[in-house]
């Protein structure tokens, strides 16, 4: 691990001292396993974990929420979070949503056994420096039982569960990150019988992986803009002077946007940059949520026809750096000296992120 990772590691730890004061070493142990291994194990019923969460938040909503309620996420590093319970009543995320973060975060995450080690030494190194008041001789003593008991997943402390009563999810940093939208997803599909969703933004924005998540958690269909760009015979000069006009937003019209409309069956065919031909047909079954992704997604001819639009930002240099990685210098030069200039322009001229309902840098 290297020394920032180390340092986040733990200032970690030193928050959630700061947090919760009464933690006992087995609290900081869970903690690390979380921090490590997630749920720690596959969740194989998914209808069952459901039933738990809603018998547990059945217990939180009776209790009154006040200032001292924890915030919604904690972040205890590696990429995740502690999504508490107590938070969730000031939202209208569904707790169907909620538990398919748990259970696709407790099926992904592996996690390693000379990792977690490595991590009960960061721990060891804290007590020792005496910035977490604990005894050195009640660390070992534990750890060594528990390795011989090959670390299972354990319980919080007596204390630390009489007094902070915890109640909460182990999920992925992204669903925190991006809340906001599975919040409004979830909101607009108890009003509407079919929810389209745009995701629109700078090259290199994450706009494909945001689509990507969400298609995790709901049952959806996702479309790509770059399904939907102009073939050769249409990228007369005229066009291409277009503002915005070198993606094929009529046949997006036609095939995407009416198909999702009439809600039955419908066939599109992606149009392929590289052997510069439409392929073969892809059957589409009529779905609730429907997310349409990539840069021109929200053209004056299609912004209309979303519940939610959503905007992705990157500043220029991290923009160029994930390109680079993602198409190698070749391709980056044409992005940066040919298509994002044109990508800036289409989001001046029509004010793309003004128009949206939720941004992101």
């Amino acid at each position: 691990m290297k020394a920032k990772a180390r340092d986040e590691f733990k200032n970690m730890l030193l928050k959630q001292y700061k947090l919760y004061p009464k933690m006992q070493l087995i609290d900081y142990i869970k903690l690390i396993y979380q921090n490590e291994f997630a749920g720690g194990h596959m969740i194989e019923d998914e209808m069952a974990s459901l039933r738990r969460l809603k018998e547990e938040y059945a217990l939180v909503e009776k209790y009154f929420y006040g200032p001292n309620t924890p915030d919604l996420f904690e972040d205890i590093g590696n990429g995740l979070c502690r999504m508490n319970l107590w938070g969730m009543q000031k939202t209208s995320i569904n707790l169907t949503t909620v538990n398919k973060f748990f259970v696709e975060t407790a099926n992904s995450i592996k996690g390693d056994i000379e990792s977690f080690e490595y991590k009960l030494e960061m721990l060891r190194e804290c007590i020792i420096d005496e910035s977490l008041p604990y005894l050195e001789k009640d660390l070992d003593r534990y750890i060594e039982k528990y390795k011989g008991k090959d670390y299972p997943p354990i319980s919080h402390s007596k204390i630390y569960r009489e007094e902070y009563l915890p109640a909460y999810r182990i999920v992925k940093k992204e669903y925190c990150q991006y809340f906001k939208v599975f919040e409004g997803i979830d909101s607009l599909m108890r009003k509407k019988e079919i929810v389209n969703v745009a995701i629109d933004g700078n090259a290199g924005a994450g706009k494909s992986t945001l689509a990507r998540l969400l298609g995790k958690i709901y049952d959806c269909n996702i479309f790509h803009m770059d399904d939907y760009f102009l073939r050769p015979e249409q990228r007369t000069r005229e066009r291409l002077s277009e503002i915005g006009g070198n993606v094929d937003y009529t046949r997006f019209n036609q095939e995407i946007v009416e198909g999702i409309q009439n809600r039955y069956k419908f066939e599109y065919r992606p149009y392929n940059c590289q052997t510069m031909a439409l392929e073969e047909p892809i059957l589409v079954k009529p779905k609730k949520l429907n997310i349409i992704e990539g840069v021109y997604s929200m053209h004056p001819t299609l912004i209309d026809n979303y519940d939610l639009k959503i905007f992705l930002k990157v500043d220029t240099r991290e923009q160029s750096e994930r390109i680079l990685k993602r198409n190698g210098p070749k391709m980056q030069r044409r992005f940066l000296e040919e298509w994002i200039p044109l990508e800036n322009e289409y989001f001046e001229k029509f004010d793309i992120e003004a128009r949206s309902d939720l941004v992101f840098i």
